[in-house]
């Protein structure tokens, strides 16, 4: 590479870096405003070990979470707390669902 061709490669990282930037803010989950509240009639949530299971249709989506170990956590803390029997971690494409019985 010549020197020539720097200024080049710096305008194409730039652009890069902002499709990248780009990307990453439409890919982002919904907010909490448009999330749905329950999980459509029929729809298979994938499980530990890839096996596929069916959530009762009455189960409330509560929340995302970066690791399925702080989706647990947060179900097992709603159980102890007394705010729902059961919780199932769902693995999304970038994140972790938690869904619960209430």
């Amino acid at each position: 590479m010549t020197l020539s061709g720097v200024p080049t490669l710096t305008r194409r990282l730039a652009v890069a870096a902002a499709l990248v930037s780009a990307v990453g803010t439409v890919a982002l989950p919904a907010t909490a405003a448009t999330r749905p509240t329950r999980l459509p009639a029929g729809v298979v949530v994938p499980q530990d070990g890839g096996a596929a299971q069916r959530p009762a249709g009455d189960d409330v989506y509560r929340n995302w979470y970066t690791s399925h170990s702080n989706c647990v956590a947060a179900g097992q803390g709603g159980i102890d707390r007394g705010h729902w029997e059961h919780y199932t971690c769902s693995e999304g494409d970038w994140f972790w669902h938690l869904w619960t019985n209430r």
